[in-house]
């Protein structure tokens, strides 16, 4: 009984510096994969708001100045907002090539945008694959 629990304290001794080895492998994983992710959402954001601004000039430059401004003296027509943007991505939807569905399901129409979620979703994959406990 000796031998094997004195077998089994070995074995978590010596697994132990590898288990944490995986673990900062995963966590590596985790944030390069949150930075790509959002660097590539910066680019359809960008998208996005420039399309926006073409649509609806004057809405735009509201928001704009209300997120700019804590203490907004400014009442905006939220249901317009909502409007202008249903009418950006009905823009987008019609005149741009959706490039990319990433595994969210959200769509990238940026080239720079795709290919940094296609690599953030190759991180995943990686993640996936080496069963990191982040993803349970």
């Amino acid at each position: 009984m000796r031998h094997v629990l004195t077998l089994s304290l070995a074995c978590c001794w010596l697994t132990a510096p590898v288990m944490a080895a995986e673990a900062e492998a995963c966590r590596n994983l985790l944030e390069q994969r949150h930075a790509l992710a959002e660097q590539a959402m910066k680019a359809e954001i960008a998208l996005v708001r420039t399309t926006q601004e073409r649509i609806c000039p004057v809405l735009s430059q509201q928001a704009d100045g209300a997120n700019a401004n804590d203490r907004n003296e400014q009442t905006i027509n939220y249901q317009a907002l909502l409007d202008c943007r249903q009418k950006t991505e009905e823009q987008l939807l019609r005149s741009q090539r959706v490039l990319y569905v990433n595994t969210q399901q959200f769509r990238f129409y940026t080239a720079a945008g795709a290919k940094l979620a296609r690599q953030a979703d190759g991180l995943m994959q990686q993640m996936q694959d080496q069963e990191c406990p982040q993803l349970r």
